[in-house]
């Protein structure tokens, strides 16, 4: 390189500091949705498990869902750079080291993408022009909201840069170690990453198709990535085949029909987010025969549904996997920029026009044609014009990333809430949940000085998750499924044996220890201890034969097993609440109702359950009662959340009153039913059961038990391959208990127990990613010596 490209990669580097602070303003580098809890809480979570099991490969996360493996986290960066700096420097606010590394990435990734473009083209200003292209496209929005769409950008330019580095020396090492970093940061992207990589290796090849040595490379590259990174993948892969994720339906009439909106590729963050300028010169790569084979790949790519859902793995067919494509689309439009016919133009206006009547703000985008088509013509004479159109991508970020979009400071306090903070540092608690800004929080583990049993990941767990919300039916309030969050419900706060609760809000057979200005502290030792045994067993065959919601108290009461012999019969009684079987709402706007009930149900618990038949499906329905909300997400939402059947458990209900809060739409309320239960049944139930004295040790659980008569031992952990109990000093066989969670037999006198995890695949992942490394590092020595000898 000379020096006016250390000039040019130097300016990247400013332009990118300046528009990121000319944006944000005062505002912290981040989106003020998705980002606190499922990036800056799980990052910190991640790495206070690095530091309590003092190794950098951890394997369980007990602070979230009531303990899980580690690896229904991975998806959010297990072994990333950032996450393990976290954990390196502990007393630094992951909130800082997560916002300085997504805008190195940010950098790295116009600096790489520069230097890939240096070896094709010849103008180094073209070089720079693009990599501001790339800046302002979806890069942008996505590294402040869901990094891992956009942080394997900057490596895969440089596996493609290696590529070419490759057909010159034939070393493979760069290959390897760019594609590993790819995994790490994004194990999703990077199939599709791999996919990009062979087609651009693919290319350089064919000039060398007889050689079968490059072919063999290939495979070792392939093969030496997955050996390296296997301690993440292989476990991973085990989570994701046991795993739940709603999503919505697909509609595969569909998927061969072309996207003429072009929303891969034009101006949505949900893909590559660029302008109309990079179309055209997708077409004009058409009618030249160097640059045509690529431009029908990639214009196939963004117009083919199929495509989107080939690369998702089948899971859906969004466009965000397409931003993949965009270190080959930099090349495209490089090549045709620096050799163009305007000849051409006429043969091109008829496909330039053709989006234009199916994309949004059709308008505004001919206006950004017609100036692309004056910046081509006078691009064509001096290259200088080219940088006048940047105009344009910086108005498209500017106005999709205005302030309001980052997270502002009070909101980062209002998330990150000092109060709470303090409550839980002057008090002792083992489980807690937490009432305020749910959706926000349920990642929130306080540096792992709590276990949560709420929990937000996109792979989850699929027996816990049914628990949840197919067993105890906890109302979902937003447009997924696998959002757990905390909820103010009896059978859930006892069961999951949570002994602390903070909320503004008075907690229903909680009592209030400590407040810290308006929140409050309520704790309760009449809960369910987190491991415990129990000779009050009821059939698994039995108990799904109970419909809803005899199977709450029956759960609560009993120990649901494959046999038991209990014949508890539920206590839930049918009530009358005067109400007609269905309703049919038809409005549009929000409505309020209050109804007063017949009768009083103090000291009662209440149940209300109802179907609901969306008429309009492209639009979502909720409905609060007493301030519990259920969602029906709308059918077009991506997490499409399936929730038909609307429950709500109250057990604080005020002046015998419901207030309920109907969202405008049509729909129609059916099957309306309702339940009480005596709040005496669930009352003591702790005492009926043997709790174990836990004490520290270097196992999940430690600790000692006497039972009182042969029955189950059972736990608060859910189910999954890899857990080991032993009794006694003896390994014994553990069961799925309570329809999620992990058991065993156990017989009647004095016991000592521990509880062992290691994910299923992980030792094997070990073992392989050492082999891995092993041939990485000889492979080096290797190239390195046939280097020097040269």
């Amino acid at each position: 390189m000379k020096k006016k490209d250390y000039i040019y990669m130097l300016s990247l580097f400013i332009i990118t500091i300046s528009l990121i602070f000319v944006l944000k303003g005062q505002h912290l580098f981040g989106n003020s949705i998705d980002w606190f809890n499922q990036h800056v809480m799980l990052s910190d979570a991640l790495r206070q498990a690095i530091r309590d099991e003092g190794t950098l490969f951890p394997t369980y996360l007990k602070n979230l869902m009531s303990g899980v493996n580690i690896f229904y986290f991975s998806y959010y960066g297990y072994l990333r750079p950032d996450v393990l700096l976290g954990a390196l420097f502990i007393n630094i606010k992951m909130i800082d080291i997560l916002s300085v590394y997504c805008i190195f990435l940010m950098i790295l990734t116009t600096i790489s993408c520069y230097l890939f473009l240096r070896n094709h083209l010849k103008e180094r200003q073209l070089c720079f022009f693009i990599s501001l292209l790339v800046l302002c496209s979806s890069l942008f929005f996505q590294s402040h909201k869901q990094i891992m769409f956009v942080n394997v950008l900057p490596f895969l330019f440089l596996m493609l840069k290696s590529v070419d580095h490759y057909f010159k020396d034939g070393n493979i090492t760069g290959m390897i170690l760019w594609g590993s970093l790819l995994i790490v940061h994004s194990y999703f992207y990077s199939v599709g990453c791999f996919i990009v990589y062979l087609i651009y290796f693919l290319k350089h090849y064919f000039p060398y198709r007889n050689n079968k040595k490059h072919i063999i490379n290939l495979f070792k590259v392939y093969l030496s990535i997955f050996l390296l990174t296997a301690i993440l993948t292989i476990p991973t892969l085990f989570v994701i085949i046991g795993g739940h994720k709603s999503v919505q339906a697909l509609n595969y009439s569909k998927l061969l029909i072309p996207t003429f909106d072009l929303r891969g590729l034009l101006y949505d963050n949900y893909g590559c987010g660029m302008t109309y300028f990079v179309w055209m010169l997708l077409v004009l790569g058409l009618f030249k025969e160097k640059t045509r084979k690529l431009s029908l790949l990639l214009i196939f790519v963004m117009l083919m549904p199929l495509a989107s859902l080939i690369l998702n793995g089948f899971l859906y067919a969004r466009s965000k996997i397409l931003i993949v494509f965009i270190p080959l689309i930099c090349l495209q439009i490089g090549y045709v920029l620096e050799d163009y016919s305007l000849k051409k133009f006429k043969y091109c206006f008829i496909l330039w026009l053709i989006p234009l009547f199916f994309i949004q703000r059709p308008f505004l985008v001919l206006l950004d044609l017609i100036f692309s088509c004056l910046i081509l013509y006078l691009g064509h004479k001096n290259i200088k014009c080219y940088f006048l159109y940047l105009l344009v991508p910086c108005l498209v970020v500017y106005f999709i990333n205005p302030p309001s979009s980052f997270l502002s400071k009070e909101k980062y306090q209002k998330y990150n809430n000092q109060e709470i903070n303090t409550l839980i540092q002057r008090n002792e608690i083992s489980r807690l949940a937490l009432f305020s800004n749910t959706s926000q929080t349920m990642n929130q583990t306080f540096q792992n000085k709590v276990t949560r049993v709420s929990g937000y990941t996109s792979t989850n767990h699929a027996l816990y998750n049914s628990f949840l919300y197919d067993t105890l039916k906890l109302p979902i309030s937003l447009n997924n499924r696998v959002a757990q969050l905390d909820q103010d419900n009896p059978f859930y706060l006892k069961m999951m044996a949570i002994d602390s609760v903070i909320s503004t809000k008075e907690v229903e057979s909680y009592q209030q220890v400590d407040q810290e200005k308006k929140y409050k502290l309520y704790q309760s030792q009449e809960v369910m201890p987190v491991v415990y045994a129990t000779s009050q067993l009821y059939s698994q065959k039995q108990f799904q034969k109970l419909n809803y919601p005899y199977t709450l108290d029956t759960l609560y009461n009993n120990a649901v097993v494959e046999k038991g012999s209990s014949t508890y019969q539920s206590q839930f009684k049918v009530l009358d609440l005067g109400l007609d079987d269905s309703y049919t709402i038809h409005q549009k706007k929000k409505t309020n109702k209050t109804y007063k009930l017949l009768q009083s149900l103090k000291n009662k618990i209440l149940v209300l359950e109802f179907d609901v038949q969306n008429k309009k499906p492209k639009q979502a329905v909720s409905i609060t009662i007493n301030g519990i909300k259920n969602k029906l997400s709308k059918i077009t939402s991506p997490y499409y959340n399936q929730n038909t059947h609307f429950t709500y458990l109250i057990s604080n209900i005020k002046n015998d009153k419901l207030i309920v809060s109907f969202s405008k739409g049509n729909y129609k309320l059916k099957n309306l039913k309702a339940y009480t239960l005596d709040d005496s049944i669930i009352k003591d139930r702790e005492k009926e059961v043997d709790s174990l004295s836990l004490e520290n040790g270097k196992d999940l659980i430690n600790g000692t038990i006497d039972v009182s008569n042969s029955g189950y031992l059972i736990t608060h952990l859910p189910y999954d391959q890899g857990y080991q109990i032993q009794i006694d000093g003896k390994n014994v066989k553990s069961e799925i208990v309570n329809t999620a969670f992990l058991g065993c037999k156990i017989s009647k006198g004095k016991h000592r127990i521990s509880i062992q995890f290691k994910p299923k695949g992980y030792h094997s992942g070990f073992v392989l990613s050492y082999l891995g490394m092993m041939i990485v590092v000889f492979n080096y020595i290797y190239e390195r010596k046939k280097k020097n000898e040269e």
